[in-house]
C-alpha cells in the first residue's frame, strides 16, 4: 500500500511539474521579450468543443481540432529596434528541456537566422502534446502548444497560417 501511495504521489508531482513548466515558459517568454504577445489565444477543452461546433463546414479545422484538449498560441511581432536579444537562448533552453522530457524534435529547420522547431511525443502514427516554435528575427516569433493527439498530416493546415513551408519534408511516422 505504501508503494502504491508513493507512486501516486510521484505521478501527481510529475504532472504538477509539467504544468508549472509550461506556465513558466510563457511567463519567461514575456520576461525575455519584456512585453506581452500581439496575439494570445488560450483554449481549453470546453472552448475547443465550441470552436468545433462553429467549424462544422470546415473539414480542415475539424481535423485539427478533433484530438485537441488544449491549445495555446502566442505571436510576437517585431519592429525595427525591438529587443530580441535573449530569444535565441530561450528557444535553445526550451528545446533542450523538451528533449529531456522525452519529446522528439520531429522538425528542425534553420535557414540563416530563421528557425522552426516542432516537438512532440510520437504515439503510433499520431503526435501528442505538440510544441511549435517559429522565429524570424525582425519579423515575428510564434509559440504554439497543443495538448492532445494530433495527426501529422494536419500540421500543414496549422503551420500554413504562419508561413512555415513543410511541403518538401519527408517524415515517416
Amino acid at each position: 500500500m505504501k508503494n502504491a501511495m508513493k507512486n501516486v504521489m510521484i505521478l501527481v508531482l510529475f504532472v504538477f511539474c509539467a504544468a508549472v513548466s509550461a506556465k513558466d515558459w510563457s511567463q519567461e517568454l514575456s520576461e525575455v521579450l519584456d512585453r506581452e504577445p500581439n496575439v494570445k489565444i488560450s483554449l481549453g477543452a470546453g472552448m475547443l468543443g465550441l470552436a468545433k461546433a462553429f467549424t462544422e463546414d470546415d473539414a480542415d479545422a475539424q481535423a485539427v481540432l478533433s484530438g485537441l484538449s488544449g491549445l495555446n498560441i502566442k505571436v510576437y511581432e517585431f519592429e525595427k529596434g525591438d529587443d530580441e536579444a535573449g530569444l535565441g537562448d530561450w528557444i535553445s533552453d526550451v528545446a533542450s528541456a523538451l528533449s529531456k522530457k522525452g519529446m522528439e524534435e520531429i522538425v528542425k529547420v534553420v535557414d540563416g537566422d530563421e528557425q522552426v522547431h516542432i516537438f512532440a511525443h510520437v504515439e503510433d502514427k499520431k503526435l501528442a502534446d505538440l510544441t511549435l516554435m517559429v522565429y524570424e528575427p525582425g519579423d515575428e516569433f510564434v509559440f504554439i502548444t497543443m495538448d492532445g493527439l494530433i495527426d501529422f498530416k494536419n500540421i500543414k493546415n496549422i503551420t500554413g497560417n504562419f508561413d512555415v513551408d513543410l511541403d518538401g519534408l519527408d517524415i515517416s511516422l
